[in-house]
């Protein structure tokens, strides 16, 4: 066996790095996700030097946000899953099996830290198996949206229900999970082992070097992906508005937005070589990712409530599984006597509420879908609107042409800056590339968004 790489961070290295000729040693810096990242980073704790204290305050900082990020995320799951507010089926699993994504990057980051003293970003091939479970998560809530407005709009079941969703992510999970134990077995792998063997990389000596910690384009690919997935699922989740004319669905769209700029925010770190210059991008994803994952919490509690759940009835759910918790705590079992016949008035009374709140919201909807705009025809296909534009096509086509626009896209992010390898650029306008990588898709996204809320206002989407 050949003996182990030295732990170096890659830009201590000497080589031509593109973009970064004036980095000095390079501070460990804590990898970032593409996507709506959603849950905490145990890589971002995991990144500390030998003694085991984090590298610098940012990533104390991001650690803590993502961690934070936890209690949002779960209680948007509770509200999305209640049974009053009938969310898509594939949808509720989709943005479930993003735990899978979670628990699955814990001993990715592990093996990172404990083979190679790098942080999960700067390990190719446990980077793209772990952030491959988030692109899955993304097009699981894709299809989902697909299928309920093939319901809604054509009676009609689409092939891509939550049965056939749920199977396939079970088996492209899985098979993430053995790419990485196969390159672990195989004996050779080193910290900057490409990630699938790199499958698509341009041959050597055919485009200009890039860093040692450059993303092979298997990773990128997974990285554009989700990305694209994500503002497909915000527009499906607006027309799904339309479809059951339920305008909080609108609200969900807003809520992921913050998600959606967590990713750029990923992309543009991983954009610019993970850059000491901008290592602020740790923290900012991490607080976009905490304002996310509370913003896409409060849509779903306002689509709750709108669908007949109430505050007495969330309290009466928490009472009910605590005391259910205890009970299987302690061993016992309910006695019939005991909660048979005591519970049946409650179970009533709670039924005739829920039943009663339900009917509500459901005249509420009703009104409110006159206040919805109808849809108008864009003269230009935006990202957003890839999901409306190919809505014809079938799951197979509509997957194909996916997985096209990503992959041009992730040849872009990951060549294009290699052109302007020895270009002399200094921290400051490092970091001002990079905040424009961020900010003016940001704000063009928010712009849509606004243009298309105004009512009867045409929208008009841009690439």
């Amino acid at each position: 066996r050949e003996p182990r790489e030295p732990r170096e961070h890659p830009h201590r290295q000497h080589m031509l790095t593109p973009l970064l000729p004036r980095l000095g040693p390079a501070m460990r810096s804590s990898p970032l996700r593409a996507g709506p990242v959603t849950l905490a980073a145990p890589e971002l704790l995991l990144l500390a030097d030998g003694g085991g204290a984090l590298s610098s305050t940012a990533d104390e900082l991001a650690g803590s946000l993502f961690g934070a990020s936890l209690f949002p995320w779960l209680a948007m799951l509770y509200w999305l899953k209640h049974p009053t507010v009938g969310a898509p089926p594939g949808v509720k699993f989709g943005l479930t099996f993003l735990l899978a994504f979670v628990f699955g990057s814990i001993p990715a980051a592990i093996g990172a830290g404990a083979l190679f003293g790098v942080s999960l970003a700067d390990a190719d091939w446990l980077h793209g198996s772990a952030e491959s479970l988030l692109a899955i998560t993304n097009c699981v809530v894709v299809f989902g949206f697909r299928d309920a407005i093939d319901v809604e709009e054509k009676g009609v079941r689409a092939p891509a229900d939550e049965a056939s969703l749920r199977a396939a992510a079970t088996a492209l999970g899985s098979l993430s999970a053995l790419s990485a134990v196969a390159v672990f077995a195989s004996g050779g792998a080193s910290v900057h082992t490409p990630w699938l063997g790199g499958i698509g990389n341009a041959p050597a000596g055919l485009w200009p070097a890039e860093p040692s910690n450059a993303l092979s384009m298997p990773t990128w690919f997974i990285h554009t992906s989700s990305l694209v997935e994500w503002l497909v699922a915000m527009g499906l989740a607006w027309r799904y508005a339309d479809a059951v004319a339920q305008p909080r669905w609108r609200g969900v769209t807003w809520g992921m937005l913050p998600l959606h700029t967590s990713g750029i925010v990923a992309c543009t770190y991983h954009l610019f070589y993970n850059a000491p210059a901008i290592a602020w991008c740790v923290t900012l994803q991490a607080a976009m990712t905490c304002v996310g994952n509370t913003t896409l919490a409060l849509a779903c509690l306002r689509l709750a409530l709108a669908s007949g759940w109430t505050w007495q009835a969330g309290a009466d759910e928490a009472a009910a599984a605590w005391a259910a918790l205890l009970v299987s705590a302690r061993g016992e079992a309910a006695s019939p006597s005991q909660g048979g016949a005591a519970s049946a008035p409650a179970s009533d009374e709670s039924a005739a509420s829920s039943a009663a709140a339900a009917a509500a919201a459901a005249s509420a909807a009703a009104s409110a879908s006159a206040a919805l705009p109808p849809s108008q025809a864009a003269a230009l296909v935006g990202w957003e609107d890839l999901g409306e534009a190919w809505a014809a096509d079938g799951n197979a086509a509509f997957l194909a042409k996916l997985l096209a626009l990503s992959g041009g896209l992730a040849y872009a992010a990951k060549y294009l800056p290699a052109l302007v390898a020895g270009v002399q650029v200094s921290d400051e306008l490092l970091g001002a590339a990079a905040g424009a990588v961020i900010v003016v898709p940001t704000a063009l996204n928010c712009a849509k968004w606004l243009q298309r809320s105004k009512e009867g206002a045409e929208f008009v989407g841009d690439i």
